[in-house]
């Protein structure tokens, strides 16, 4: 038999979880994270293709820098970064001839591709669909590189045709506040006619 007080702090846990959330909405304009109050706005994103909600004081990354930061090999097409460019958002537009168009198959692909660099990473999956019904296949996952590990989110859309490839990276210590902006990032997308 519950007691009353039981009751009271299930609703108690439920009102502050409530106020947590809206207290993180993006589409309001701020969300708190990690302790500080960031501002987030619509941009138009690689050469207008699509928008996002972002913080706004991420800024394109400089084509030097985004070689020398991945690669000439494994150079996205955009990346969007804070100051420090230790929290950024990248995009790579890839043909559907080359990976196909049938989501549920490129989701497996794209999961053993992630398992094949580290087989003993949990990752999280799910489809994600925007308010235009364009679903978003999402991973997210730990990645050690070098001594310090990251939160890692992997995304996938279709835009006219092609796979929008993206991924997402923080400092793992920030994973508790990154996890849900960056779902609301995502479901925030809005392709632009």
């Amino acid at each position: 038999m519950k007691s009353y007080a039981e009751d009271m702090v299930k609703i108690i846990n439920q009102e502050k979880k409530k106020k947590e959330q809206q207290k993180n909405d993006i589409n309001r304009g701020y969300a708190e994270i990690f302790y500080n109050t960031v501002k987030f706005e619509r941009k138009k994103l690689c050469h207008g293709e699509f928008s996002m909600m972002l913080p706004v004081f991420f800024d394109m990354m400089k084509k030097p820098t985004v070689i020398l930061k991945y690669g000439v090999e494994y150079c996205p097409d955009f990346v969007y970064t804070n100051e420090e460019m230790d929290i950024n958002i990248t995009f790579s537009f890839l043909s559907c001839e080359q990976i196909g168009t049938d989501i549920l198959k490129v989701q497996q692909e794209l999961e053993q591709d992630i398992k094949e660099i580290s087989n003993n990473i949990t990752i999280e999956k799910e489809i994600l669909n925007t308010k235009q019904e364009l679903p978003i296949i999402q991973f997210v996952f730990p990645l050690q590189i070098q001594n310090d590990t990251i939160l890692e989110v992997i995304f996938l859309f279709l835009i006219n045709c092609n796979w929008v490839l993206g991924t997402f990276h923080c400092p793992f210590t920030q994973k508790r506040d990154w996890i849900n902006i960056v779902k609301q990032m995502l479901l925030s997308i809005q392709l632009e006619n």
